[in-house]
């Protein structure tokens, strides 16, 4: 939010996050029509998983981006969601467009959880994003453990014909249009936050948390707040990531390699931003698609070590992602124009 607040409202043009919604929407108008022209299943697997990123991207950005916590493990809110929307439909037949929320409600409790504990023990920065990488390889023994979820072997979710209540499509083409829907919506929450009164609260607590709590801000309570937010969304993400892979196991859902995928998506976007998960989804996820194509067995190494040069070039180099980036652009070019003007 703070890093919003930079872009001043230059005379007759629009502010950064007006500027972030617009780009924002001519790249959801785009979506559409470029899944309908795509005639391979592995060509819309990829586009759908972009925009499963992009939702985790956002997520994190209103629980880190904009709290200052440091939400290592983020992984955990979307594992938890996944295993509820795969029980919920496996064990009670229960429609995953129920169970979607239902597994946002869990996830949100989980992350409440989480900030209760760490923030009622003083538990800030390193210590903190520890404890969050802790919860997720916790939750995954304890579900590779456990018998009534398939322990190692997992969940399968069979499709084997089209039904809408049990969002089971042999096409692809309904997966991207759900994918869409769901990151219209982190995306609007996003803005809503980033614009209003909960925005300047998180901003203010996470520039100087110290003051702000002198202030009156209640400094624990918001970031709870934010993060109930952010594990609500996560958990509706991994609800969706069951029912499309159809397959879900603790090493996938709660591993740190995805884990750490996901968090690369903010930070090379930029994690201050709204357009920045949506830069880093579509800028990293074809990519890995790209290298295992390139690469096959090999794939993994070659990506690591091209993701770890990308990770330090643009913490040296952009230190607030590609967002930021295109933020002083946009105000350099304003104040430009306004300079023409005034002479």
């Amino acid at each position: 939010m703070a890093e919003n607040t930079r872009s001043k409202h230059l005379k007759g043009k629009p502010d950064w996050l007006t500027v972030q919604l617009i780009a924002w929407l001519v790249i959801a108008a785009l979506i559409i029509p470029a899944g309908l022209f795509l005639d391979s299943a592995y060509s819309l697997n990829i586009l759908i998983m972009t925009l499963i990123f992009g939702v985790m991207g956002l997520g994190w950005v209103i629980g880190a981006g904009l709290t200052g916590l440091l939400l290592i493990g983020y992984i955990s809110f979307f594992g938890v969601g996944a295993y509820t929307c795969a029980l919920l439909f496996t064990k009670f037949g229960v429609s995953p467009w129920i169970g979607m929320p239902l597994a946002g409600a869990v996830a949100a409790g989980v992350a409440v959880l989480v900030g209760a504990i760490t923030l009622r023990f003083g538990l800030r920065e390193d210590y903190f994003g520890l404890f969050t990488i802790a919860a997720s390889q916790i939750f995954l023994v304890l579900l590779l453990n456990w018998d009534y979820a398939g322990r190692a072997t997992g969940i399968y979710i069979t499709v084997i014909t089209d039904d809408f209540w049990a969002m089971q499509f042999v096409d692809r083409r309904p997966y991207l249009i759900i994918a869409l829907g769901l990151f219209v919506a982190a995306t609007l929450v996003a803005y809503s936050i980033m614009r209003g009164r909960f925005g300047l609260l998180l901003a203010a607590a996470r520039n100087n948390p110290d003051s702000a709590q002198a202030l009156g801000i209640e400094v624990s309570r918001i970031r709870i707040q934010a993060l109930a937010i952010s594990g609500a969304i996560a958990g509706v993400a991994g609800g969706f990531y069951a029912q499309f892979t159809t397959f879900i196991d603790p090493k996938q859902v709660f591993g740190l390699a995805l884990n750490f995928d996901f968090l690369l998506v903010p930070v090379l976007g930029g994690r201050f931003s709204l357009i920045g998960p949506i830069i880093g989804a579509f800028a990293l996820r074809p990519t890995e698609d790209l290298l295992r194509a390139m690469f096959g067995g090999v794939a993994d190494a070659v990506y690591l070590v091209i993701y770890g040069f990308l990770l330090v070039v643009f913490i040296l180099v952009l230190p607030r992602g590609a967002a930021g980036l295109l933020e002083d652009r946009y105000n350099a070019l304003g104040r430009k124009d306004d300079d023409k003007a005034e002479r």
